[in-house]
């Protein structure tokens, strides 16, 4: 039953790559399993079995999800990503309390500067995608100084799937590399005219992935056992901003057929919500449902955690 659970939750964090904006650490905050899953990547060869018992289950979810979810996600975000979007914004803000109870009492100077800085962290990068829009490079050199950059971008990638907040896509957007490893190498893997090309570029991107995940991981893990607080602090400041990158994503879909060629609603907001009330009505009540449905979900974690907890100290007690 508990790896049916921990398949269910990586389902859940599956969608995370999928949906435009949405990082997997945040769902993975929310889903209560953020700490645990921190500690059994960052010592996966400390303690193999037991993070091996753990991780399996949640990435056979995730890799579920991606497969079956994938497509009919981008028919929603086609059809209408105000809708779809302001769900999963409504789900991040239902469990922003939860998180900010994390932070504990009372919130010192210490707190407050970990928040700012991570939220501008994310609000930067955001800003760095959109001036970036369009550029960057489109492929890269079978060269091996080529080889250490894709390594490193992919060091610098796999922090965004440990730090919540933080999307990927935007990431290499902003570093103008979008292109060259998503568009035209990850979205072309099955073109095998050009398979010597796409593993060059993937194996060192992968290599990236895998070492920066275990050393995030480790490094999170450290900052959470030796500064609770303002680590939570920093994790809502990320989790607060990525609602703003979330909402950046919203594009109208009267432009254009496709969500990808589709114009941004931030650039003519209210004319768009005027044009749309059915639509923005319709995105609002799910954003409200989404939010409780989250709120309610943390309020009944919380008191199993407890129960939990107490029926633990009895046992000691005994």
């Amino acid at each position: 039953m508990l790896y049916l659970i921990l398949m269910l939750k990586g389902f859940l964090i599956g969608l995370a790559f999928i949906i435009p904006g949405v990082s997997g650490g945040t769902v993975a905050v929310y889903l209560g399993i953020y700490d645990k899953l921190v500690h059994a990547i960052g010592n996966i060869f400390k303690e193999f079995k037991q993070s091996l018992l753990f991780l399996a289950p949640i990435f056979a979810g995730i890799a579920i999800s991606v497969v079956a979810l994938a497509k009919l996600i981008g028919i929603l975000l086609d059809w209408n990503s105000f809708v779809t979007l302001m769900l999963f914004i409504g789900l991040i803000i239902g469990g922003i309390p939860s998180l900010v109870k994390k932070t504990g009492k009372p919130i010192g100077w210490k707190e407050y500067v970990a928040f700012s800085l991570s939220f501008v962290l994310v609000l930067v990068i955001l800003i760095g995608e959109r001036s970036r829009a369009g550029s960057g490079i489109a492929s890269f050199d079978v060269h091996w100084t080529d080889f250490l950059i894709i390594f490193f971008l992919g060091v610098i990638a796999s922090m965004t799937m440990i730090v919540p907040g933080i999307s990927g896509s935007a990431l290499l957007m902003a570093l103008g590399f979008y292109t060259a490893i998503v568009t035209n190498v990850i979205g072309n893997i099955l073109d095998f005219s050009v398979i010597g090309y796409n593993i060059f570029v993937l194996v060192p991107f992968a290599l990236g992935v895998g070492v920066g995940i275990i050393l995030f991981s480790r490094v999170i893990e450290m900052f959470l056992s030796r500064y609770p607080k303002t680590t939570y602090a920093s994790i809502v400041g990320f989790v607060i901003a990525s609602v703003i990158v979330i909402f950046m994503e919203i594009r109208d879909p009267a432009s254009a057929a496709l969500f990808s060629d589709q114009a941004p609603i931030y650039e003519d907001v209210f004319t768009y919500l005027g044009n749309n009330l059915l639509y923005v009505f319709l995105g609002l009540l799910l954003a409200v449902i989404g939010g409780y449905a989250t709120y309610r979900l943390t309020l009944l974690e919380l008191k199993l955690d407890t129960l939990n907890q107490i029926e633990g100290d009895k046992t000691k007690d005994d």
